[in-house]
């Protein structure tokens, strides 16, 4: 009843703020469905024409160039937004009138984008649209596995109580904390969908298979992984203990949900109704066939503020047709991030090295582990961080025996696979 009542009032809300978010998510729905008909094919072709000649006209970057097709505007990274912020900002727009998007960027370098209102209420109706296709419902308790601020809290008209998401930190996944939460949940009788790490999921199979747990009675609706590509074991053991085959979502913080898996289909399923995404040579800019391994390249059909045509994502894929003749991603390798572990040798989540955000900007940073012991944390930047308080923070996650080294760097190259590193474990992997 009470999860009734929610969705009722989102969309009680949104019809009084004009119905934006319903207008996005039918136009979405229309062109997903109808994948294959000419009319979605049309709508794509218009949002990406029109986004092209907004950028022309109006993106300082893009002065002077003469730019008549998409093949022809340069593929742009985050280095070269980083370094020219302001010129990929659209002079149409105000930059206190958006929002400011931030992630860590490939190889550790600190990233911000700039986001219009429109493209944030497209970027809710995708999440909308793409979640229900998973099996969840507006409504539903949201258990949202991840990195959370270290204040974060849950009360009484807070974000996460009106949004009824129920934060659950990557590091807090001890024993301990892991059988709290599968006694949470198999006490509270609401409808619940998963959203999370791959391996913060993984490390609670891990803890169920040790245990000897039967299959766990929490109502579980769907289960969505992010961030990591969702290996077999995981993807079985969920099945077995929540009842729920999980999906993988292909997504980045400055663009939205790329992609994602689907239950009927192949491969991950492109939102061509908010991007259109090309497969590029690992070297050069040129196109690649079907079935070839290349870079990942964005453009966001939305985002009128500051455009992000051919957006070079720093992760590599490759692209194949269906039975029906529409493109796929075949597979996707993200940043790698190797596997680190703390001084006795328990596995410590990769996305430990995000807290060294909060210490400084940098145009690069890495987490590296060379030693049974042995820490090495490298920093691009030309501000001194404070070293003792964050050798500090970074003790309680590998051990009050950790020996801690920064080290400050002019560039941290990529591998020679062209894969991006944040996290290298020297002694326990090979790179």
């Amino acid at each position: 009843m009470i999860q009734l009542l929610r969705k009722r009032l989102f969309w009680t809300l949104d019809y009084f703020k004009g119905r934006s978010v319903k207008k996005h998510y039918v136009d979405i729905e229309n062109i997903m469905r109808n994948h294959t008909s000419q009319g979605s094919a049309d709508f794509s072709k218009k949002y990406l024409s029109d986004i092209l000649t907004h950028t022309i006209d109006t993106v300082p970057y893009y002065t002077g160039k003469v730019l008549e097709e998409l093949t022809q505007f340069p593929v742009i990274n985050k280095n070269m937004i980083r370094d020219h912020f302001e010129a990929f900002i659209s002079k149409a727009y105000i930059q206190r009138d958006c929002v400011k998007v931030s992630t860590s960027g490939s190889t550790g370098a600190p990233f911000s984008v700039l986001h219009d209102r429109n493209k944030r209420k497209r970027s809710l109706a995708d999440n909308l649209f793409f979640s229900k296709a998973s099996g969840y419902q507006i409504g539903n308790k949201l258990v949202y596995i991840k990195i959370w601020k270290d204040n974060v809290k849950v009360h009484l008209l807070s974000k996460n109580w009106m949004q009824n998401v129920y934060p659950v930190s990557v590091f807090n996944l001890e024993d301990i904390h892991i059988a709290s939460f599968i006694k949470w949940l198999e006490k509270d009788p609401s409808k619940k969908s998963f959203l999370g790490y791959a391996s913060a999921l993984e490390k609670i199979c891990k803890y169920l298979d040790r245990h000897g747990a039967a299959a766990i009675k929490a109502n579980v609706q769907s289960i969505i992984t992010m961030s990591e590509s969702l290996n077999d074991y995981t993807k079985q053991s969920l099945e077995k203990y929540f009842g729920v085959q999980p999906l993988s979502r292909y997504s980045n913080n400055e663009n939205g949900i790329l992609a994602q898996e689907s239950f009927d289909k192949k491969g991950f399923v492109i939102n061509k109704a908010s991007y259109h995404i090309e497969i590029l040579d690992m070297k050069t800019d040129k196109p690649v066939g079907m079935g070839e391994r290349g870079r990942i390249i964005v453009t966001d059909l939305h985002n009128y503020a500051m455009p992000l045509i051919r957006y070079d994502t720093g992760d590599v894929g490759a692209m194949n047709l269906d039975e029906e003749g529409n493109p796929y991603i075949m597979y996707i390798q993200g940043r790698k991030l190797d596997l680190i572990y703390d001084t006795k040798g328990k596995l410590v989540p990769s996305h430990v090295s995000y807290k060294l955000c909060k210490y400084g900007d940098y145009k690069q940073f890495q987490l590296v582990q060379y030693g049974i012991k042995d820490y090495l944390i490298k920093l691009n930047t030309t501000k001194k961080v404070d070293e003792e308080k964050m050798k500090e923070e970074y003790k309680e996650y590998f051990g009050k025996d950790a020996k801690i080294t920064i080290e400050y760097v002019n560039d941290i190259p990529l591998l020679s696979s062209g894969k991006r590193r944040e996290v290298r474990n020297t002694y326990y992997s090979e790179v």
